[in-house]
C-alpha cells in the first residue's frame, strides 16, 4: 500500500472516529446538527480565516493609497467588516430565497427543510469566527456583543437539528441590515464620512435596521413568546423553544439599546454637521 493510500486511509478512520465521538456528546442534548455538519461548519470557519487573511493583501493591490493611510487598527477593523459584510450578503441572500418557503412556514416550530439546514450549517463558520474575535478583542467589542455572538452561535446549532427553522428566517434577516452597517465602516475607514454616499449608506441602514430588526425581528420574538408561555411548542424540545423565546427577547432588547446609539449617530451624520457648516459661513456678529 503506498504512503498516499495509507495517509488517505488514517484519514478515513479519524474522520469515521470523530463522527461517532462527536454524535455521541450531541445527540443525546438534541443537537444532532453538530454530529451531522461538523465538517461543513469546520471547512466554513476555515474559509472565514482565511478570507480575512486575504483581505490586507486583496485591500493594498485595490486600493492601496487608502490602505496606506490607516492604521494598524484600523487595518484589523477594516478585515473584519470586509469578512462580515460577505458574511451578511450570504446570509441575508438564502434567508430572503426561502422567506416564503412552505416547508417552513406552514410550521413554525417543527417546519424543516434540508437545504435550507445545509445552507445555515455553511453560515455557522462566520458566528464561530466572530464569537473568537469578540473573545480576542473584548475591550473593544464588549459584554454585548459577547453575548450576541455566543447567543447567535448555540442558536445554529439548535436550528441545524431539525428544529424551529423558521425562526431562523427573523433572526438572520436582519443581517441585511449589517451589509449597510459594515459598507458605513468601510467608508469611515475609507475617510469618506462626509460623503454622499456616505449619507444615502446610512439612511438606508437606518430603515433597514427599525424595520427588519426593531420591526419584524420583535414582531416575531414577541408571538414565540407567547407560543412557549401557551406551551404550543408541538414536537420542538422544550427547553429550545423557552432558549429561542429568551433569544428574540434579549436580541430586541440589544436592537433597542443599539438604536438610541444609531439614532444618536444619525443625528451628527445628517444635522450636526450641516449646522456646524451653516454656522461657519454666517457672519460674525460685532
Amino acid at each position: 500500500m503506498s504512503l498516499a493510500a495509507t495517509a488517505v486511509e488514517g484519514l478515513s478512520a479519524l474522520s469515521s472516529g470523530l463522527d461517532s465521538a462527536i454524535k455521541d456528546v450531541f445527540d443525546p442534548m438534541h443537537l444532532s446538527g453538530v454530529g451531522a455538519y461538523w465538517k461543513v461548519m469546520l471547512v466554513s470557519l476555515l474559509v472565514h480565516i482565511a478570507v480575512f487573511r486575504a483581505v490586507p493583501i486583496v485591500t493594498n493591490l485595490l486600493v492601496p493609497r487608502v490602505y496606506g493611510r490607516m492604521s494598524d487598527t484600523d487595518k484589523r477593523s477594516w478585515s473584519i467588516c470586509v469578512v462580515s459584510m460577505l458574511h451578511s450578503v450570504y446570509d441575508s441572500a438564502f434567508i430572503i430565497a426561502f422567506f416564503n418557503d412552505s416547508s417552513l412556514n406552514i410550521d413554525k416550530m417543527g417546519g424543516y427543510n434540508e437545504q435550507f439546514e445545509y445552507l445555515l450549517a455553511t453560515a455557522m463558520g462566520y458566528y464561530i469566527w466572530d464569537l473568537s474575535i469578540c473573545l480576542s478583542d473584548y475591550s473593544n467589542y464588549g459584554l454585548m456583543y459577547l453575548i450576541h455572538g455566543g447567543l447567535g452561535v448555540f442558536g445554529l446549532f439548535v436550528l441545524t437539528s431539525r428544529q424551529l427553522q423558521f425562526y431562523a428566517i427573523p433572526y438572520l434577516l436582519p443581517e441585511l441590515s449589517s451589509v449597510f452597517l459594515n459598507i458605513r465602516h468601510l467608508l469611515k475607514y475609507a475617510g469618506k464620512a462626509n460623503s454622499l454616499t456616505y449619507k444615502v449608506n446610512f439612511a438606508l441602514f437606518l430603515v433597514a435596521f427599525t424595520s427588519i430588526r426593531v420591526g419584524f425581528e420583535a414582531y416575531h420574538s414577541f408571538y414565540l413568546a407567547l407560543d412557549v408561555y401557551r406551551g404550543n411548542t408541538g414536537n420542538v424540545f422544550y427547553p429550545f423553544a423557552v432558549y429561542f423565546a429568551i433569544l428574540g427577547i434579549t436580541l430586541t432588547t440589544l436592537n433597542l439599546i443599539w438604536l438610541r446609539q444609531i439614532l444618536n449617530a444619525a443625528y451628527y451624520t445628517f444635522f450636526a454637521g450641516s449646522k456646524k457648516k451653516r454656522g461657519s459661513q454666517a457672519p460674525k456678529e460685532e
